[in-house]
């Protein structure tokens, strides 16, 4: 059975990114190199494992840690079918289960540090931006769950850039490590910028 959007939100906050990623492939039919075929720019954004033998793989060091390869299409081509539009909700799911994991674990990191022998996640600050989080995070998956539109899918994803940023920050100077995992935030903006055509269609 295809994976639909709860799935993908809950392979992706349990296993990763990655894993997350190929759920929504395959949940929209684009395996291979029918993935390709219809990605809207130059690179389809796909697992490491999903890449096409045959076809060029443009290297990115911080996406390799993360199991994602970048393969080169043959042509740049229009957005493509209606899967592809599927796809974009597929991939919010993704990256809205991507934000609960790498949030659970900012939760754990600041509940763990302490200012003034009080922990952070009881600072006003932080709790603020920890619930603003959360309702964007409820705001994203209702949208979602809609039937979107192609710049509706562009403001979805653009939004879901924003709080990964936001999930980055709670994490201090430990979210600029590449090595460190909220790395993962960085590769989706990157995976959504291969998959969504971010330029808004004329009137």
């Amino acid at each position: 059975m295809s994976a639909g959007l709860r799935d993908c939100e809950r392979i992706a906050r349990g296993e990763g990114l990655a894993a997350g990623l190929g759920a929504a492939l395959d949940g929209a039919g684009l395996t291979g190199e029918v993935a390709t075929a219809v990605a809207p720019g130059r690179y389809a954004a796909v697992p490491a494992g999903y890449a096409p033998a045959g076809l060029p793989v443009c290297g990115h060091s911080i996406a390799d840690l993360e199991g994602i390869a970048f393969v080169q299409c043959a042509a740049v081509r229009p957005p493509g079918p209606a899967a592809l539009a599927e796809f974009a909700r597929l991939l919010a799911a993704v990256r809205l289960g991507l934000l609960r994991r790498l949030l659970d674990m900012a939760v754990a990191h600041l509940s763990e540090r302490t200012s003034g022998d009080e922990p952070l996640i009881r600072k006003q600050l932080i709790t603020g931006t920890i619930a603003d989080v959360m309702a964007g995070i409820e705001l994203a998956r209702v949208t979602a769950d809609c039937h979107l539109d192609h710049d509706a899918r562009a403001d979805l994803h653009s939004r879901l850039d924003d709080l990964g940023w936001e999930v980055t920050k709670l994490f201090g100077a430990a979210g600029y490590i590449t090595d460190h995992p909220v790395r993962a935030l960085y590769v989706s903006a990157l995976v959504a910028s291969a998959w969504i055509d971010r330029e808004k269609v004329p009137e």
